[in-house]
Formats: structure tokens, C-alpha cells, sequence
């Protein structure tokens, strides 16, 4: 990673294309290198493919792993998250190639958003972000007010 102390923000859509790749914008290449882990990544009831460098990854491992010693149960986690996750070379054009699975478990077909998510980007369906955008800003309680609230 470039600069540790980088923080991945913003969006941009993007089209999956026919041979499953998908271009990984500029702004955000530059920060997570040409080698990348992509895996899944659990948000409210569905998946969304999150796409890290692998010192990053390395890292959210190891701090499972740890977590693992007092909780067994994440041990199948642990495993599933190994099991989905590939590491992939970005192409000359900054594209990643999803496998078949990546795209199934996710629901991806064609109209993404690559957003960044701290150390970590998310690649999430067109409709779900519209949807996730639309709950998080207009729902009683939700974001919205978590934001505004004055405090008391």
C-alpha cells in the first residue's frame, strides 16, 4: 500500500463487462498496487465483493485469527472467507476478473459501484447501493439523524 495512512473514499459506477472483468478507478489503484485480494463481504443480508491489498488482508486475518482463540465459532468463517477469497492481478487497464462465483454469491451481473471503504473497496450492485443509499438517508433513526443530532 502506498501510504498507510491513506483512507479509500468516494464512488464511481462501473460496468462489468462480458469477459467479468471490471476496471478498479485510478484513484483507487494507485493506493491498493497491482495485486489485489477480492472476497466476500457480508452488508445487512447479501454480499458485496470487497477488494483489498494483501497486506490489508493479511492484517483483517490475523486479527480473526486472534479472535478465533477465545471464539471457536469463527473458525468456519475464517475458513469460508479462505475459501472465497482469490488474489488477482489487475491488467494493464486497471481490471479485475471475477470468477463466476464472486459474481454469483454477490448478485452481479452488470451495473456495479466501486466505493471506498477505509482500507478496503466494496464493489456493490447498482440497485443495492440505490437502495442502501436511499434506507440509510431517509430512515427514522438511520443515518440521517445519526449524523445531525445535536448533542444533549
Amino acid at each position: 500500500m502506498a501510504d498507510s495512512q491513506s483512507r479509500l473514499s468516494g464512488n464511481q459506477s462501473q460496468v462489468v463487462d462480458s469477459k467479468n472483468r471490471v476496471v478498479i478507478p485510478s484513484k483507487f489503484r494507485d493506493i491498493l498496487g497491482a495485486t489485489v485480494k477480492v472476497g466476500l463481504h457480508p452488508q445487512d443480508n447479501f454480499f458485496v465483493l470487497m477488494i483489498c491489498n494483501p497486506e490489508v488482508y493479511k492484517i483483517r486475518m490475523d486479527a480473526l485469527e486472534k479472535r478465533a482463540e477465545s471464539d471457536r465459532n469463527l473458525t468456519d468463517t475464517i475458513t469460508l472467507i479462505e475459501g472465497m477469497t482469490e488474489e488477482l492481478e489487475l491488467d494493464d487497464q486497471g481490471r479485475v476478473t471475477l470468477t463466476p462465483d464472486l459474481k454469483g454469491y454477490t448478485g452481479i451481473e452488470r451495473d456495479v459501484i466501486v466505493l471506498g471503504r477505509g482500507d478496503h473497496l466494496q464493489v456493490w450492485t447498482q440497485g443495492r447501493w440505490d437502495d442502501f443509499k436511499k434506507k440509510a438517508l431517509e430512515t427514522p433513526g438511520g443515518m440521517r439523524d445519526s449524523l445531525f443530532r445535536r448533542s444533549q
